[in-house]
């Protein structure tokens, strides 16, 4: 008995210990679904669909040839183009290879109420990442 009230403080312990502090990855919010299709033996399509409301995008960037975001459903923005443009249903933009993009001071705040319902479509050498967060 002892030895299993030794064990419990100890995993609780940990458990309080490990709850203060925040070590996760950063993520985008709200994946519904994701796959991968194989191209050609040596490409991946990733699909991903995404649904969120308010909330920020960490700073990121995406080695893969490229990547379009289509509005199915809400309101989103980019800077894709250089300049913030807000894309209601419908609408999409396209992101370039390496952009760095998220996090940055410019950004337009978004209520929580400004939800959306993206399908966002990426093309990535073989087994490559499609998305490098940054720090």
């Amino acid at each position: 008995m002892k030895y299993l009230t030794a064990i419990s403080i100890l995993l609780l312990s940990h458990g309080l210990y490990a709850g203060g502090h925040d070590d996760s990855e950063p993520s985008f919010e709200g994946l519904i679904s994701s796959e991968i299709f194989d191209l050609d033996g040596k490409m991946d399509m990733h699909v991903e669909r995404r649904e969120s409301c308010g909330g920020d995008t960490p700073k990121h960037f995406h080695p893969a040839s490229g990547t379009l975001v289509y509005v199915l459903d809400g309101v989103s923005q980019s800077k894709s183009t250089g300049e913030w443009k807000k894309y209601t249903k419908n609408e999409y933009w396209f992101e370039r290879t390496d952009w760095v993009h998220g996090g940055d001071a410019d950004t337009p705040a978004m209520s929580e109420d400004d939800c959306q319902s993206l399908l966002i479509i990426r093309v990535t050498e073989k087994d490559k990442d499609h998305t490098v967060f940054i720090k």
